[in-house]
């Protein structure tokens, strides 16, 4: 597999399929690499901690792509691939004879995938665009934060990986049908689609009522109680989605008769006066700890869970007993732990555990695995076609 891709939605899409097994080949600019290897902090070491956890497994050439050499050393690779994938702008690879109709020309059975920033078509299509530039322009930004405050982004890059999971899910089906086809096929995806797409189900109650969807902090619009209450020590996530679950979170905080009062009866009830079940649950919530509180409500199999860190994750027994960590040894780190793949097969996460290469680490090893000699590798490297 041949990745152009930088930042995070592209080579988090690459990064998936070389867990799945995927021999990813990553073309990086000489001297500079993907973007996000000067994205700090935090750093590890002297590494970027965003560039290592989009990375795993995959090697790292380093080629000039600005170059006719650098050009026709993509080419060759793509036409021994099995997949491609690129997040330049839109139209700037095709003018390096690098798009899908000239590599697909050149090997038929290539998918060809292209994530960027608002699609390859519309008025938009060449604008750059970043995870929380497309949060504000989608909308999202609108919905997230308290309804007194300001607009914020999301804590996680949520779009960028939501991205990268589409461009590998279209890959992945496009591998599928080339078994039937003998062809390979282009995929498409965009941050902008995929931002849509996560407001899918806000879309379709506004086009149903009317109704702007707004910031409501932890709540939902249509469940209560179902955000985060103040106890004794800091906050607590409750979900009671539905009445049986009310019905034991009430009775878990000795409040039983709740469950029962006119104004709570039902999920609508409770969502019509949330506030005043708000005033009801928050003097009980807060005469106890956080966790004296999980411990209650979870034994009635409420969902729940105080609010945590980073560091209380990596902590968690549940962590460890799923075995989610994937462990690599780092050419210049030395052993590291990263968040593996959140899927398994056969009891595997992932099928190759390479760490996140330097920039141009397997350079010589890949163009040698091309066929070219060790003369031409050394007259590219003193011309500044690869480092």
């Amino acid at each position: 597999m041949v990745d152009l891709t930088r930042n995070l939605a592209g080579p988090y899409c690459t990064m998936l399929l070389g867990d799945l097994g995927a021999d990813v080949v990553k073309i990086e600019q000489p001297g500079t690499g993907d973007d996000t290897r000067s994205w700090a902090p935090p750093m590890w070491g002297d590494v970027s901690a965003t560039y290592l956890a989009a990375n795993r497994n995959k090697r790292s050439v380093a080629v000039d792509l600005n170059s006719p050499d650098g050009i026709e050393i993509a080419k060759q690779l793509a036409s021994r691939s099995d997949v491609l994938v690129e997040s330049f702008r839109p139209g700037s690879l095709a003018k390096r004879g690098l798009g899908y109709e000239a590599l697909s020309a050149l090997n038929p059975r290539l998918v060809y995938c292209s994530v960027s920033a608002f699609g390859g078509e519309g008025p938009l299509a060449d604008r750059p665009g970043y995870d929380p530039v497309l949060q504000a322009q989608s909308g999202i930004m609108s919905l997230t934060g308290e309804p007194d405050g300001p607009p914020v982004r999301l804590g996680v890059g949520a779009i960028d990986l939501g991205t990268g999971l589409w461009a590998s899910i279209g890959i992945l089906a496009a591998l599928a049908e080339r078994e039937s086809t003998g062809r390979g096929g282009r995929v498409e995806t965009s941050l902008y689609e995929v931002a849509t797409w996560w407001l899918s189900y806000h879309v379709a109650g506004f086009l149903g009522s009317g109704r702007l969807p707004h910031r409501q902090g932890t709540t939902a619009g249509f469940i209560a109680p179902y955000e985060v209450f103040e106890t004794a020590d800091g906050g607590i996530m409750v979900a009671a989605a539905n009445d049986r679950l009310f019905g034991k979170f009430v009775d878990a905080l000795g409040a039983p008769e709740l469950a029962s009062d006119e104004r709570f009866k039902t999920n609508p009830l409770r969502v019509a006066n949330r506030e005043a079940l708000r005033e009801a649950l928050r003097p009980l919530l807060a005469s106890r700890s956080a966790q004296d509180w999980h411990e209650i409500i979870s034994a009635r199999d409420v969902p729940c869970s105080p609010v945590r860190t980073v560091e209380d994750l990596l902590a968690d027994d549940q962590l460890a007993a799923l075995g989610l960590m994937s462990e690599s040894v780092h050419p210049d780190l030395g052993p590291i732990k990263l968040v593996g793949s959140p899927m398994r097969r056969d009891n595997i996460r992932s099928a190759r555990d390479l760490a996140p290469p330097n920039l141009g680490q397997h350079t010589d090893e890949v163009l040698s695995e091309m066929g070219i000699d060790e003369n031409r590798i050394l007259a590219l490297r003193r011309s500044g076609t690869v480092a």
